[in-house]
């Protein structure tokens, strides 16, 4: 049995990134061919790093969260916004660096950061949401054996 919900969660794992993987380069190269296109002057040198940054933060977000559901049985809503105050965190940081680092196109790249966490905060949920759906299924399924054998 235990070999058995290993393998599922290893497919929601691979299906998680796969998702974050899709949206990052997809907002990322649309959003980044519309400002280098249409508004060359909002295009900025740093903006690859953006939507590099949150594919990061996602695909470490996907593995903590599933490492806790393996080693503890559930990802509970306290390790969910710990997660997400970890990426708030990070992206102050990433803010912070750039500020001292770069400073150029503030107001773009503020944007274009806030653009990006928001969608992200989107598909954390949905990420929390999945994982919560499958134990809520584990959980229907064992109730009914139990009820089955009584």
């Amino acid at each position: 049995m235990g070999e058995w919900l290993s393998k599922k969660t290893g497919w929601l794992k691979t299906k998680l990134m796969a998702l974050v993987t899709f949206i990052n380069a997809a907002i990322g190269i649309t959003l980044g061919g519309l400002l280098y296109t249409i508004w060359p002057d909002l295009y900025f040198k740093w903006y690859p790093s953006i939507p590099v940054f949150f594919w990061l933060t996602g695909i470490v977000m996907i593995y903590v969260l599933d490492r806790v559901k393996r080693e503890n049985g559930d990802v509970t809503i306290t390790m969910f916004m710990l997660i997400r105050f970890c990426r708030f965190t990070l992206a102050l940081i990433f803010l912070g660096l750039y500020i001292v680092l770069v400073n150029t196109n503030m107001q773009t790249f503020g944007s274009t950061l806030m653009l990006f966490y928001l969608i992200h905060l989107g598909l954390e949920t949905y990420t929390v949401y999945l994982f919560e759906k499958k134990r809520m299924k584990r959980e229907k399924k064992e109730r009914d054996e139990r009820y089955q054998k009584k």
